[in-house]
């Protein structure tokens, strides 16, 4: 990059990173200029007012977003015009039946592929936009209240805060009809505590960065909620995009057998940003490897069971780590748990919880793992339970599993 556009509470940030920031020439800033920072309204005075006349191609890059790095060094996707395009008139056409009355609350920040997407929904149909300088409990809770919004997009992890956030009761969030989430599963236990506020309107998608955003959603255009939702699942493919499930030797999935999602359509990248080798690997045979596991049942519905690299081999077995965080994810006392394999002399891997317990709450690892006992086969009881303050995570809000098992092993 090189230039840096940032709002006056990013100063003293920007100001520290600058020595590592060899790239860019031109810093401005959403505030009052010095000698150093160009003024962004200083800036746009010096210039006409109309827009420079660029042809534009449908291929042409739109943005490069970056993965979010939860399995490795985030990536530069490549996206472009007819990527956003195809990603938003299938989104609107199939499963997202919003309109120009709807005012969604962004909670997702702005270089996360699921906020762009909403917002981009959101402008496309002429509805309305509310900005949220932070998920903190409170703000969030407030600005519902006071801006009656009515749709909003998140990831599992940043909402745990605001649903055991201990005056939540007190503010009035009916105005809400639909809550999606994706990035990563939904525990069984934070869903209940969501529906106990919000209500029924908890929507699982599909989505990925070099997808554009949605893959695989609820068919909410064949029917209402009630009719077309399926515990678990988060739909069938969006229009205009082919779903395929393949097992390790590349075979198409038979119903309900676990394999790796590949998708094709406009909505897939251009690639990654300056490597080519990975990109060739990714979209090998002309379809995205995602990395992600799921099955599909015999209506064409999809559930996703998790990530080819967190899944746990223990004995030859494999154990898909949101099974077990759901079960875990009931206890009382627990407010959130990642769940990974740890190597094991014997099994070669075993698995671990590591568990952030509520405000006040106790608990100890014993009591945790008789609480899976059963309620999950033998050999997917965790062998043994860590207790943090908090899970690492990245900026977009998904946990950090990578990170976890390298701490763990060291």
């Amino acid at each position: 990059a090189t230039a840096l556009i940032f709002g006056e509470r990013y100063r003293e940030t920007v100001n520290s990173l600058r020595p590592g920031l060899k790239t860019v020439r031109n810093f401005i800033i959403l505030g009052q200029a010095s000698k150093d920072l160009q003024g962004y309204e200083d800036l746009l005075s010096k210039y006409p007012a109309d827009e420079p006349q660029v042809a534009v191609g449908e291929e042409d890059i739109a943005w490069i977003l970056y993965t979010s790095g939860t399995t490795g060094p985030p990536k530069g996707v490549m996206l472009t015009h007819r990527n956003l395009l195809a990603d938003t008139l299938s989104t609107l056409l199939t499963c997202f039946p919003i309109n120009r009355n709807d005012i969604h609350l962004c909670l997702l920040p702005l270089f996360h592929v699921g906020g762009l997407w909403h917002m981009r929904c959101s402008f496309y149909i002429g509805g309305t936009n509310v900005l949220v300088e932070s998920t903190d409990p409170q703000l969030v809770l407030e600005t519902i209240q006071r801006e009656k919004t009515t749709t909003t997009c998140f990831v599992p992890p940043m909402i745990v805060p605001i649903v055991d956030y201990p005056e939540v009761d007190r503010y009035d969030v009916s105005s809400m009809r639909i809550m999606i989430y994706s990035g990563a599963p939904l525990p069984e236990g934070l869903y209940q505590r969501m529906k106990r506020i919000f209500g029924d309107i908890i929507i699982q998608v599909y989505a990925l960065t070099e997808a554009t955003g949605g893959v695989i959603m609820p068919p909410l255009m064949e029917g209402p909620w009630e009719k077309v939702k399926r515990s678990g699942s988060c739909g069938k493919e969006v229009l205009g995009v082919e779903v395929r499930l393949v097992n390790d030797a590349g075979e198409e999935c038979a119903p309900r057998e676990v394999g790796e999602i590949l998708v094709r359509g406009d909505n897939v990248m251009k690639g990654y940003w300056n490597m080519p080798e990975v990109t060739a690997q990714t979209l090998e045979g002309g379809y995205l490897h995602t990395g992600d596991l799921a099955f599909r049942d015999e209506e064409g519905y999809y559930y996703i069971t998790g990530r080819k690299k967190d899944v746990i081999t223990s004995g030859g077995r494999a154990i898909y780590s949101p099974e077990v965080e759901n079960v875990i994810s009931l206890h009382p006392a627990v407010s959130e748990v990642a769940v990974i394999g740890v190597p094991d002399e014997e099994l070669g891997e075993v698995v671990k919880a590591v568990v952030v317990l509520k405000a006040g709450q106790k608990a100890t690892g014993e009591e945790l793992i008789q609480w899976c006992r059963g309620r999950l086969e033998d050999y997917k009881v965790p062998r043994s339970v860590d207790f943090v303050p908090q899970l690492p995570k990245t900026p977009s809000g998904k946990i950090r599993k990578a990170l976890l098992r390298e701490m763990r092993r060291s």
